[in-house]
């Protein structure tokens, strides 16, 4: 039982205030699974850096009510990667980061994975699935 205790107080906690008026809420994650890239690929919002997609790990960012173009560093080069979103005051997003791990893979004498990365809004009921099992890294 202290177990379970001990790991859930690192899950994503609700955020006790909301955002400023005018604001909206973006929260950013990466589900954590084994065969992962240790890579962690910095996110930007119409090209102003806002975080890092660590696997495993959330956080979240208030921002002016607005159209913002998501996107987030990879290696690879592929469609779809990144996404133009309108924000709209007082409402939480929820942005995914994907990772295709394997995008580029070295032989077993010299081994490394180059990972390409997504940017996915999803909606509020898959990330209340999927937040809780990442770790919460804080906002600004």
């Amino acid at each position: 039982m202290l177990v379970l205790l001990a790991a859930s107080a690192d899950a994503a906690p609700p955020p006790a205030a909301a955002p400023a008026p005018g604001a909206a809420r973006v929260w950013f994650y990466r589900v954590f699974f084994p065969l992962d890239s240790r890579d962690m690929p910095a996110i930007s919002m119409n090209g102003w850096p806002v975080g890092y997609a660590n696997a495993g790990g959330s956080f979240y960012r208030d921002v002016p009510a607005g159209t913002y173009h998501v996107e987030v560093d990879s290696y690879g080069r592929d469609y779809d990667q990144s996404q133009t979103i309108a924000f709209a005051p007082g409402v939480q997003y929820f942005v995914k980061i994907e990772s295709l791990p394997t995008w580029e893979e070295g032989t077993s004498r010299h081994a490394f994975q180059r990972g390409t990365y997504y940017v996915r809004l999803v909606t509020p009921s898959l990330a209340s699935l999927e937040l809780p099992q990442t770790t919460y890294e804080g906002s600004r």
